[in-house]
């Protein structure tokens, strides 16, 4: 059992990041871990360059994976390559030519979105080859970012699946809200008080609600296409015993293939049933249920510490990603691959287990 953990999060996971580790009553924050931290679990963690721990210290969530997943581009790739359902994407410099030929990967109508993006921010629908190049100029000369084009899918159900060391611990649906323009409200004032707050600027409550009632009654609906929380949408608690087989497990591998050991994924069932995930989030906002699963992972977690982190796959790597461990990584030690071997154990099934059993049994008699 870790004597000191250390939840490493950022300025824009705050809150949940300190709820988690207040609850937890562990040490957390926004700067680096202290040196006396056995343990590193990093939640949306921020970091500018690369992070090397400390002799000796475990690593959950390595913040150069989450580093490396935030450039949404890079993240899709990486998950492609590991045999993930992701919508074929392509490029902002290389859109044009991709119109031109004559089975293009991404074809119109198509989305397109900054290769780092939060929540609905940076995102663009294009029906037509005019709206991709009008994008492709906003996105060079009025956003000054880089970013890609991505098939369009004609989405059913979306769901975000947070998954832990390679389970599913909760789920939610995402379902339009009953009464759009006063949770619209309560968003938009919480959201705009902890700005003031943290700007130390005075604001009138009855001003601000009155401003915020009129502009909501401009809502035409729930947005179809972005269905955000600011959208007229919300997340739904889900059965994870009764989720679609194939869209848990593209959760399952989306995490594993970004180098991440825990996230949340936002994945979606298209109309004809096939699943598809759009990205994962390192340091998802928790409440309720969602928290509540994630505070029993972390203990859980913290009282058996079988899983290491070895280097940072797959943005800095090459080695091919199995379970927590990196295979074939030459920082990996004989304690390391004992370890890779129980977590195996931990998840076989019987004829598996027999034989891992076996292998054990001619190793140590």
């Amino acid at each position: 059992m870790a004597k000191n953990p250390y939840l490493f999060y950022s300025a824009a996971t705050d809150a949940t990041g300190k709820a988690l580790a207040d609850t937890l009553k562990i040490g957390g924050g926004i700067k680096n871990p202290p040196r006396d931290s056995d343990l590193v679990m990093g939640g949306g963690t921020k970091i500018e360059d690369s992070f090397t721990p400390g002799k000796g210290v475990k690593v959950l969530n390595s913040p150069n994976a989450i580093k490396g997943n935030r450039n949404k581009l890079a993240a899709l790739a990486a998950m492609q390559k590991a045999g993930v359902n992701v919508a074929p994407f392509v490029a902002d410099d290389k859109m044009m030519d991709e119109l031109k030929k004559a089975k293009p990967a991404v074809n119109v109508p198509c989305i397109a979105r900054t290769c780092y993006h939060q929540g609905g921010a940076g995102f663009f629908v294009c029906l037509t080859k005019t709206h991709v190049a009008d994008t492709l100029k906003n996105l060079k000369d009025v956003l000054g970012k880089k970013g890609y084009f991505q098939a369009y899918i004609d989405v059913k159900d979306e769901y975000r699946i947070h998954v832990f060391n390679g389970k599913i611990i909760c789920a939610a649906k995402k379902v339009k809200r009953d009464n759009m323009e006063a949770a619209y409200v309560e968003q938009q004032v919480e959201k705009i008080k902890a700005s003031a707050d943290k700007k130390k600027a005075n604001l009138d409550d009855a001003t601000l609600k009155f401003a915020l009632e009129q502009q909501a009654k401009k809502i035409g609906g729930a947005d179809n296409i972005i269905k955000s929380n600011t959208r007229g949408y919300k997340f739904s608690p889900a059965d994870i015993t009764k989720l679609n087989k194939s869209l848990a497990e593209q959760a399952v591998k989306a995490v594993a293939a970004v180098g991440l050991d825990f996230g949340a994924v936002d994945c979606v069932l298209d109309v004809e049933g096939r699943a598809w995930v759009l990205e994962v989030n390192s340091g998802p906002g928790l409440e309720g249920t969602a928290f509540d699963a994630y505070v029993a992972a972390f203990k859980k977690y913290m009282s058996n510490e079988k899983e290491v982190v070895v280097g940072n796959p797959p943005f800095a790597k090459k080695d091919a990603v199995v379970g927590k461990a990196v295979v074939g990584a030459k920082t990996t030690s004989a304690a390391e691959k004992l370890l890779f071997l129980a977590d195996l154990l931990d998840v076989a099934d019987e004829s598996e287990a027999s034989a891992i059993n076996s292998a054990a049994k001619k190793l140590f008699g």
